[in-house]
């Protein structure tokens, strides 16, 4: 099973990171794409991955930082994949919710996130909370169709232009407790989509309110077989073939 989208970088795990990767390990997780945010959590993914090989980092700069700063500690992040082998390029993508970070400079940085990874031939994790239009925009100027909208909570028809564009869906416990986004799941096709957990944040609904962990990504899985009206290792087995289709999971074997 791989979780593809998690934040083991964050510091709510600082005290009991070994004991969440054995419960990830028996959940039978063999693979965590394990996303920065920022420059130093970004770095931190790099140095997690040295200790656990199953951890495969991803490194970018999160739109709810501040953009304008961040568009000059962008170059940190090119730095760190010109020096170390990372998996995909993010968390990047718009933030039009919580609107940290004037729009324009989001726009901005998204951009230079895409150009990074068309030169290093890198897919792409896409934050996309209440932006799902502008980044369609975005990607079809920019012409690079290799990724994931992550978190998807998007509209059925926002799905399919997504999907067109050659992109995958990523869903978490979010599928768990919105209707919404459990109607639209039903309606897509199960080659384009991936289970994540996004750990710590949005656990599933047995653990609402409480730290997310990738060892609960067993319970959206079951949760999502449900409703599909397939049996769990059917769909992990559709969903791990997805990741390992996205992410070149075949390059990592050998780490």
């Amino acid at each position: 099973m791989v979780d593809t989208h998690c934040h083991l970088v964050d510091p709510q795990f600082n005290r009991d990171l070994e004991d969440v990767l054995k419960r990830a390990e028996h959940a039978g997780i063999d693979k965590i794409i394990n996303a920065g945010y920022d420059v130093s959590t970004s770095k931190i993914a790099i140095d997690q991955a040295k200790r656990y090989e199953w951890l495969l980092p991803a490194v970018g700069i999160h739109p709810n930082e501040a953009a304008e700063q961040s568009l000059v500690e962008m170059g940190g992040i090119t730095d760190i994949i010109e020096n170390n082998r990372v998996c995909a390029v993010g968390e990047t993508g718009l933030d039009y919710y919580r609107d940290f970070s004037p729009r324009k400079a989001q726009r901005e940085l998204f951009r230079k996130h895409i150009n990074l990874a068309r030169d290093k031939n890198l897919p792409l994790l896409i934050h996309n909370r209440n932006s799902i239009d502008d980044a369609i925009r975005i990607l079809k100027e920019e012409k690079y169709h290799r990724g994931v909208f992550h978190c998807y909570s998007g509209s059925y028809e926002q799905a399919k232009l997504i999907l067109g564009m050659g992109y995958f869906l990523g869903f978490g416990g979010i599928l768990t407790f919105s209707r919404q986004t459990r109607d639209v799941f039903k309606k897509l096709p199960t080659d384009r989509i991936i289970l994540e957990t996004d750990s710590p944040f949005l656990a599933p609904t047995g653990h609402r309110g409480q730290r997310n962990e990738p060892s609960y990504i067993l319970e959206t899985l079951n949760f999502a077989a449900g409703t599909l009206e397939m049996l769990p290792e059917r769909l992990e087995d559709i969903i791990d073939a997805n990741a390992k289709k996205l992410f070149h999971l075949e390059e990592w074997e050998n780490v």
